[in-house]
């Protein structure tokens, strides 16, 4: 086991034996944090549903804020911000040692209405988002805004931590949450819940789609790639002093005079803005090019003690018998190669149904968030309802057959989707399993497709290659095969 330092995580204290690649969830230092932020703007554009439904409750808490503010109503709004602190509990964020210290707090707190309220931006109503708050309010920075999502979204983070414990078997205790803002009341609240605990604390687990590692709004991205770009322009129109006539006599304006003339200071971009809404709102257009999420290596990166993202002490496939005795086993073992090998397409990972300790049925959903490759052409070509990925394991030593088939489709409806991934050991009469198949596509408007282990190892030495068109390719033959 590790020593209990920067380098101990989450999976080392609970047994996990995953590495970041195979989880959904952020593998967080205990002792430290890991420099990493919650990025609101992320969620608002993710392809995941609930993702996107956490960045409308961010929308829903500052839209309120904003209000208050501008209704002068100083003990209301200082009851709003009340509980902005460091969140401790998701050991993201900036401390150096054990996480403490660089939150909100009551004196920043009150930093925070203080600025706000006498911002021009909220006055006149040109801040509309926390976008705006890291583009135009001097002080408030990548950690302040993260503290602040974290706060307000830490129900939606509990829920998901209890999932994610209750996938990997991770002890909890019932204890309190923590306040969270309760969007339908427009108030802070709490509730008890089954968490993991160390050192006497609770632990809260952030999806990895959810982090970045600085948010994708940034005030100095938008000085350098637009405001700069639009000033040299406009200095070329006027051809003034700021304009350099070159050698083959083409006029230049040069971006050190630009920045020795225009500041790069957050009262000067919102002045501009104000001057120049449009070049602000083709900045913010220009964002949604960027968000996408963080790969597994790039997350590792930001780690104060980087790992191996293959190394992990669990079992191989080729470790795991096939059999009912070893179901559990391997039903773990293909949660995190499945995680790692379609990862940012499929996110959040939920255990549905398990019976007899998982020997008989063990039913696996992933979030479908794609928005392209195999599962985006899912449904945008092939016309297949697909919110969700339902997965079944198998650890037969036979091939599947009917009985098994009719698990996955009992699983479709409206709600769910109609696409699943059977993954089990072998194939051996392949000719009378895509007839079956095929089946499946005319009679539920639905399609299955069948992964044994050949084709999980090829899948998984593709992903780690960096070959993510050859997956999605690999996948595309799989279904075409019974679908023509």
């Amino acid at each position: 086991m590790a020593s209990k330092s920067a380098k101990y995580r989450f999976s080392d204290h609970f047994g996990i034996n995953k590495p970041q690649s195979q989880l959904d969830f952020v593998d967080i230092p205990l002792n430290t944090d890991v420099r990493l932020y919650v990025d609101p703007y992320a969620l608002s554009v993710s392809g995941d549903d609930w993702l996107r439904e956490c960045g409308h409750i961010v929308v829903s808490f500052f839209d309120h804020f904003l209000q208050v503010l501008r209704e002068n109503d100083e003990p209301k709004a200082m009851r709003v911000i009340a509980n902005f602190h460091e969140p401790n509990d998701t050991h993201l964020g900036m401390s150096r040692g054990k996480p403490s210290g660089r939150g909100w707090g009551r004196r920043q707190s009150r930093m925070l209405f203080e600025r706000l309220s006498r911002s021009a931006a909220v006055r006149s109503g040109k801040l509309k988002d926390l976008t705006d708050v890291e583009l135009l309010i001097p002080g408030i920075a990548n950690d302040k805004i993260s503290d602040l999502t974290t706060n307000v979204l830490r129900g939606e983070f509990v829920a998901y931590t209890e999932e994610q414990c209750q996938l990997f078997k991770i002890p909890t205790e019932k204890i309190n949450s923590g306040p969270y803002w309760d969007f339908g009341l427009e108030n802070w609240t709490s509730k008890y819940a089954n968490l993991p605990v160390y050192d006497n604390q609770r632990i809260l687990l952030v999806p990895k789609a959810a982090v970045r590692a600085r948010l994708i709004p940034d005030h100095e991205d938008y000085y350098n790639r637009f405001v700069l770009d639009f000033l040299g322009a406009e200095h070329l129109r006027a051809n003034d002093a700021l304009v350099t006539l070159l050698k083959n006599g083409d006029p230049k304006v040069y971006r050190k005079d630009l920045k020795n003339k225009y500041s790069s200071s957050k009262e000067f971009l919102f002045e501009f803005s104000i001057k120049h809404p449009e070049v602000l709102a083709n900045y913010k257009k220009s964002l949604r090019k960027m968000g996408a999420p963080l790969t597994p290596s790039a997350i590792e990166e930001r780690q104060r003690t980087p790992r191996s993202l293959i190394e992990a002490g669990e079992l191989t496939l080729d470790q795991i018998p096939a059999g009912s005795a070893h179901a559990s086993a391997y039903h773990s073992c293909i949660v995190g190669i499945l995680t790692e090998i379609f990862y940012p397409w499929l996110t959040h990972p939920t255990k549905e149904q398990e019976v007899n300790e998982g020997r008989k049925r063990i039913d696996i959903v992933f979030s479908n968030s794609a928005s392209d490759g195999f599962f985006s052409r899912l449904v945008n070509m092939h016309k297949i309802h697909c919110p969700y990925v339902n997965i079944e394991c198998k650890n037969y030593s036979e091939d599947p057959a009917n009985p098994e088939l009719d698990q996955l489709i009992g699983r479709f409806s409206r709600k769910r989707g109609k696409f699943g991934i059977l993954v089990c050991r072998k194939i051996d009469n392949r000719p009378l399993l895509l007839k079956r198949l095929k089946d499946v596509v005319n009679d539920t408007d639905g399609a299955i497709i069948v992964l044994d282990d050949s084709d999980v190892n090829t899948l998984t030495s593709l992903k780690r290659a960096g070959e993510d068109q050859k997956v999605n390719e690999y996948l595309e033959a799989s279904l075409k095969q019974i679908l023509v």
